[in-house]
Formats: structure tokens, sequence, C-alpha cells
């Protein structure tokens, strides 16, 4: 058994000895092909610099481009552009550098030390190059849109959609207005439901302003592609405005005392400020006090009612009055009734203990005192009814609706008590 294991201890350090010893020589390896690609490249640079530019070129085609670090990858390519640009022309030039423009990350100046030449090859590359990024990362936008605005000096929402978003896209809407100089880039993110979504400052949302909305592709060096999808907004003259909603074809609309006209939508443009904004419908009226901000939208929900009902209100409240006075005039009175009867029983024959009131007139003053009490409880039952009455007429939104002329005065509500032995209740014209 002891045997067995010292065997299996000593497999296992020879195990160890052999990986140690493969990453000894495979970190060897790697800075031995990396010294020889460094090599291979500098000689490709003695050589341009020489003026061997078809040696250059065999020279850098004898490296794997997939195995060359970045910058190795980058130097490499401007050596080619140069050597391509003398032996074979501009179209290989920029066929080579943009070999340089991928290694370095798609950067369109690359070659921003480079002489006039082969700057020149280069951006024609990178043209293409950055162009040729959008497709091979599969991305596409589409569905833009641009909330059209109300009224001036209101934000407006921009969205699109993308297909893809890899970590170095950046989406933006580029912004042209007429009421500005030159242009400006609104960048678009990406929001909880998937589009991409931004909001444009009600500042950039001038009266009467035109504005073209263009979305564009870009990474951290600029434009990669500007895309077919544009899209314009006419921005309103009006700078606030009330909505009513619905408003019926027989309504007369007034703000201020004005009468003015809605759009098929029911919105009547105002100045930002306070008004005062009516309805009337056949007769019935309702009205209301806003204050509109500017580069905003008032809603406004009006119900016109006939009469006002404030008149009902105040009715119902001196009938409450009027019926609670008269409920305690009553009780107070059968109470006192009460009081009387009393004392009636109380009287005696003198020197004897019978009554000296005969029962008639105890009945007779016991049956007022049931009326009375009757009467007293029925106005109290009455006036608390139309106190409930008044209460709910007060609560409702007044109509202020135009004061009755003479002709109409008879049509106007009337309630009256009716009080009688025995009954109470109330009387009216409607």
């Amino acid at each position: 058994m002891k045997n067995g294991r010292r065997c299996m201890g000593a497999r296992r350090g020879r195990v160890a000895v052999t990986v140690l010893v493969g990453l000894v020589l495979g970190a060897a390896g790697t800075e031995a092909r990396g010294q020889d690609l460094a090599s291979v490249v500098a000689r490709a640079r003695e050589q341009v610099e020489n003026g061997a530019f078809a040696d250059a070129l065999r020279t850098l085609n004898s490296l794997s481009k997939s195995e060359l670090p970045p910058t190795l990858a980058v130097e490499a390519g401007l050596l080619e552009t140069q050597a391509a640009l003398v032996t074979r022309g501009e179209g290989a030039g920029a066929q080579a550098c943009a070999k340089a423009i991928v290694a370095a990350g798609y950067d369109p100046e690359v070659a921003r030390d480079q002489s006039p030449k082969v700057r020149a090859a280069c951006r024609t590359a990178a043209e293409t190059a950055r162009k040729d990024r959008i497709e091979k990362a599969g991305v596409k936008l589409s569905d833009l849109e641009v909330g059209a605005p109300e009224v001036a000096w209101a934000p407006v929402r921009i969205s699109a959609t993308a297909s893809a978003t890899p970590p170095w896209l950046r989406v933006v809407a580029r912004v042209r207005s007429s009421a500005l100089e030159g242009s400006f880039d609104l960048p678009l993110a990406p929001s909880p439901d998937g589009p991409l979504r931004g909001t444009l400052d009600p500042s950039f949302i001038r009266p009467k302003a035109k504005i073209d909305v263009t979305i564009v592709a870009q990474d951290k060096f600029g434009d990669l592609a500007t895309t077919a999808l544009t899209k314009t907004i006419s921005v309103p003259a009006q700078e606030a405005m009330v909505a009513l909603g619905d408003v019926p074809g027989s309504a007369s609309v007034l703000v201020d005392d004005k009468a003015v006209e809605p759009d098929d939508d029911g919105r009547v443009a105002v100045e930002p400020g306070k008004h005062e904004v009516e309805m009337q419908v056949d007769g019935a009226t309702s009205s209301t006090t806003v204050n509109v901000q500017r580069g905003s939208v008032a809603r406004v929900a009006l119900s016109p009612s006939r009469g006002g009902g404030r008149t009902f209100a105040w009715i119902a409240t001196g009938l409450t009055v009027g019926l609670g006075a008269a409920s305690g005039v009553f009780l107070y009175t059968a109470a006192s009734r009460t009081s009387e009867i009393e004392d009636l029983a109380a009287i005696r024959e003198p020197g004897t203990s019978l009554p000296a009131t005969d029962y008639a007139d105890i009945k007779a003053r016991d049956d007022e005192r049931r009326t009375f009490q009757t009467v007293g409880l029925g106005l109290a039952i009455g006036g608390g009814v139309m106190g409930a009455l008044a209460l709910t007429f007060w609560l409702l939104p007044s109509g202020g609706g135009k004061k009755p002329t003479k002709k109409d005065a008879h049509l106007a509500p009337r309630i009256m008590p009716l009080i009688g032995p025995g009954s109470v209740g109330l009387s009216g014209t409607f």
C-alpha cells in the first residue's frame, strides 16, 4: 500500500513538472513569435524607407495577419499602403489601408502622421470600411417616429428601432431647425420596452419652425452611416392651448367673454396665462378658470347645466332653515301643553283629594299636544330631507347660468310647506 501511494505521488509530480514546462515553453514560444513578427515588420519598414517597395510587399505578405497584435497590424497596414501606392496605385493603397483602419478599431484618422497621399488613401478606405461595420454587425435601424407638437415650446419625443445594439454603437437623431443655424445630435437611449428614445428640449421647438430629424449611426470616432430615416415636422404658431374634448355642434365657446371657434379636436389657441373658459349649449352653461403655461395644453371638461344649480341650493337651504324653525315652534308648543296638562291634573276639590278638572278639558289639551308634536316631528323630518338636498345642490358644479328674464319668471321653481292639523307636507311648481 505504501509503495502504491509513493508511485501515485511520483506520477503526480511528473505531471506537474510537465505542465509547468509546457507553460514556460508556450510563453517563450509566444514571446518568440511576437519578436519574430516584430522583426518582420521592422524589416519591411526598413525596405520602405530604402525605397524597396516591392520587397516590402513580399515581406509583409509573409505575415499571418490573424496573429498580428493590433499595434503591429496597424503599422504593417500603413507600410503596405505606402508600398502599394507606389507599385500598384491608389486603389491598392486604399485596400491596404482598410486593414490598418480595422486593426485600429475603425479609427478614420489612423494615418494622421503619414504623408498626404497615404492620408488621402486612408480617408477613402475609412469611408467604405466604417459603412461596412454596420452591415457586418447586423445593425438595421427602422421605425423612426417623431411626435408632432400641439403647441410651440413643447417637448418632442423621438424614437427608432435597432435590430442589434453592439457595445460600440451609438444612435443619434440629427436635428435641423429652420429657426436655428446648423444642426445638433440628440442621443437615443434604449428604453425598457425596446425602442431607442430621446426627447427634444422645448427650447428648440420655436413657433412656425420646420424641423428635420435624421437617424445617424455612430461609434466613438463619429459617424458610421447616415440612414434614409428622415422625418419633418412643422411647429404650430400658437404657444398655449385649451382642449375641451368633444364640443357639441350647437355649443358656443367663450374665452374671456369672447366667442371662439374650437378646431375639430375641440382645441382653442390662447395666450399663456389665466383665462375664463365658458361653454353654452341650448341655454345651459358651464364655466371654469384655467392657468395655461407656455408650451402646454390645458385639458378642460365642461358640463353645461340649465338654470343654475346654485338657485336650487339657496332655495333648499332656505327651506331647511324655515322647516327647522317651524319644527322648533311646534315641538315647544307641544311641550307647553304637556306642562299645562300636568298642572290641570294636579288641581283638587277644596278639602278633598278629588280632581277638580273635567276629563274632557284634559283630553282636549292632550289632543292639541299630540297634534303639535306630530307636526313638529314631521317638519323636523322634512327639514332633514331638505338639508340633505341642499347639501347635494351645493356640492354639484355651478352652471353659472344666465339670469331668468321676466318672460321666464313664471317658470322659476317655487316650493312652500303645507301645515295642517295632524299633517305636514311640501307644495311647489317646477
